[in-house]
């Protein structure tokens, strides 16, 4: 796991050996926390690309491994943030036809295999968590992509014709001849949807790249063309996957265990990292497990505990106290290049630091419900038509003074408007576009209804059966967008590198293309899930209801923050309402997460306006 940076289509004038471009040392001072153990850079021949690398040492510690990786001939060159799972099967084919590696590294089977088979056969083979970018000298041309599901990120800008890359935003920033101004309409998405959904940012002129895509830049031409490399299965024709789950789960868990480093896992109470602490100790690998733990009823380090202590696991729960709230908002701050509005960004950075004492390798649970239909919304079937004329609530709510039933009654007008609105009404019922809007209008913005669904109509597959269709729209949506981010930046943030089973590109296939089961269509996802570990961990794990690491800390711990919320930058600079207090009033719809809600946008700004 590492961090990387690129410049692609400079001036092809002569340089120093060893030349930094001007954003170069900056660039890749922000990406040493994703990379913290190594740092190196290469500039092509011809003056025209520059790629920067740092290193975090997973596979393979020799300083052979260390990239940017370039081919004998100084032709092709590659830098690459993750892990290819399969990089033991492909290798051997790759030496059979006679090329050489350099390391035992997992990531240089990516540019060997782009000599052999080009970029549409290798990303078809490979199989892994990656973003990359790879030049090909000899056509002066380079490939970016991202993995099937877009667990690694990556964030370009074209300026003047010359293609800028890195692994964050804040990277790419420094990368930039210019300032980068904020979009007021990515800063919609996350007040509406919690996250900014690719290809969006919340920077104006900065883009990421959408999952299981890939980009080619034509240096010469100035041109990029992007193409989709994987798309979630469209129709469910499988069978039950039950058997098949039991035979492919063992050896997807083998393949995340490849390591040179120590191991642990993110053990919550639920069945998702159970049925990896299972796999793992089926295989002999005694995973360090790490819980959090909560105050009151729904805390689960005990539950935790005890099913760690049935396989044989070590384990510690890190308490997270009411009081740390303010300190964990400006540490989530800092380590998140983009704003989200949840509270699970809190937890995920407490739980990764705890993980870092145990190993520079975590396990999670991630993907099992987008997976095995584990999420509530995942019950629901579609259009729930309100009744209610949209078009003037959506008017109305835009106004501080709208009384709070009528923003609650905008809202479920809202998701009424298309299966899409609903099903992303369903996931974060917060503000609505109009109050987004409304919020925003200092900085000009523009958003509406439309907006708020458009990147995700593409994606939406009206003949998939319930809950597949609701499945299918949070890989591409909640997934893509709020979860994965939420476990690399944390995980980056102190030098961890979080792998995710579930989200296996082959076990995804099957999950999905089966046919919906009886228990799913009746809100009782995970049945595999709950076969394979059925006498293997204690009974309350497989009937607890779900919880996660997600934040309990009960009622009105973020309004405590108002006062401070009115002395931070973001309001002090004039960019939200003048009456933005309005729009969280105790008696608003989901009143404490809108509060969460600019507190976090409040705090990300502090640490860059």
């Amino acid at each position: 796991m590492c961090g990387i940076a690129a410049i692609l289509g400079l001036d092809p004038l002569p340089k120093p050996r060893g030349w930094m471009p001007p954003g170069g040392e900056a660039a890749l001072a922000r990406l040493t926390m994703r990379g913290p153990d190594s740092g190196a850079h290469w500039t092509c021949n011809r003056g025209t690309t520059w790629l920067g690398h740092r290193r975090l040492i997973v596979v393979d510690p020799s300083p052979e491994a260390t990239q940017p990786f370039v081919d004998e001939r100084g032709v092709h060159a590659l830098v690459c943030n993750g892990e290819i799972y399969n990089a033991e099967e492909l290798r051997p084919e790759l030496e059979a036809r006679g090329h050489k590696f350099r390391s035992r590294s997992d990531n240089e089977v990516l540019l060997h295999g782009y000599v052999e088979w080009g970029e549409h056969e290798l990303l078809r083979r490979v199989r892994g968590m990656y973003a990359f970018v790879l030049w090909d000298g000899a056509r002066q041309r380079a490939i970016l992509a991202n993995d099937h599901i877009g667990m690694k990120p990556l964030y370009f800008s074209q300026q003047s014709g010359v293609l800028h890359v890195a692994s964050d935003a804040d990277a790419l920033r420094a990368l930039l001849p210019s300032n980068a101004a904020l979009d007021p309409v990515g800063l919609a998405h996350v007040l509406s949807l919690g996250y900014c959904p690719a290809p969006g940012t919340v920077w104006r002129d900065i883009s990421k790249l959408q999952p299981g895509r890939a980009i080619v830049f034509d240096a010469e031409r100035q041109r990029l063309t992007t193409f989709r490399h994987w798309v979630p299965p469209e129709t469910t024709i499988g069978p039950e996957v039950d058997r098949e789950f039991a035979t492919l789960w063992p050896s997807v868990v083998r393949e995340h265990l490849r390591s040179d480093v120590a191991i642990g896992l993110l053990l919550s109470s639920g069945i998702d990292s159970s049925a990896i602490a299972v796999a793992a100790s089926d295989l002999g690998t005694r995973l360090h497990c790490t819980t959090l733990s909560l105050p009151g009823e729904s805390d689960e380090a005990q539950t935790a505990a005890s099913n760690a202590e049935l396989l044989g696991l070590p384990h510690a729960a890190v308490p997270l106290a009411i009081e740390d709230t303010g300190e964990l908002l400006a540490r989530a701050a800092l380590a998140f290049d983009e704003p989200q509005a949840f509270g699970a960004l809190l937890t995920m950075t407490l739980v990764s630091a705890e993980a870092k004492r145990h190993g520079t390798v975590v396990l999670t649970g991630d993907g099992g419900d987008e997976a095995f239909a584990g999420y509530t919304w995942h019950r629901s079937s579609g259009d729930e038509s309100s009744g209610l004329p949209h078009a003037r609530l959506a008017a109305a709510v835009a106004s501080p003074d709208a009384p709070a039933d009528l923003r609650t009654h905008a809202l479920h007008a809202l998701g009424s408007l298309s299966w899409v609105h609903g099903h992303l009404q369903r996931v974060f019922p917060r503000f609505h576009p109009s109050e987004a809007r409304a919020l925003l209008s200092p900085l000009g913005c523009e958003y509406d209804e439309e907006h708020y669904v458009a990147w995700l109509v593409d994606d939406d597959i009206a003949t998939l059966p319930p809950p597949r269709r609701a499945q299918r729209l949070d890989l591409a949506g909640f997934c893509a967008g709020s979860i994965l981010p939420k476990v690399d930046r944390a995980t980056m943030a102190v030098g961890v590198e979080a792998r995710c089973p579930f989200l296996d590109k082959r076990l995804l296939e099957l999950a999905l293309s089966a046919a919906p089961r009886e228990d799913e269509t009746q809100g009782r996802g995970k049945a595999p899930l709950r076969r394979y570990l059925r006498g293997r961990v204690p009974d309350h794990v497989m009937t607890r209801p779900k919880q996660g690491f997600s934040l309990r800390l009960g009622h009105d711990v973020w309004r405590r923050r108002i006062d401070w919320l009115r002395g931070t930058r973001l309001v002090a600079s004039g960019a939200l309402h003048a009456r933005w207090d309005a729009f969280v009033a105790p008696d608003t719809p989901s009143a404490d997460a809108r509060v969460y809600a600019l507190c976090m946008l409040a705090a990300w700004a502090e640490a860059r306006i």
